[in-house]
């Protein structure tokens, strides 16, 4: 799998197959499959991904 990050100006809408944009946290794992569980952990362990989003 591929991570990747970027900067964005403007608002994020779902389009065509994407029925909803969310913002998930480590607080979300569980909603996850497994395979992306490791890969929260390893983003939170390494300060990639912040408890809670803040707008």
């Amino acid at each position: 799998m591929n991570c990747y990050t970027a900067d964005y100006h403007g608002i994020l809408q779902p389009n065509s197959e994407i029925e909803e944009v969310v913002w998930p946290t480590h607080d979300d794992r569980h909603r996850v499959s497994p395979v992306d569980q490791i890969i929260f952990d390893y983003l939170h362990e390494n300060a990639h991904m912040s408890l809670r989003l803040t707008i």
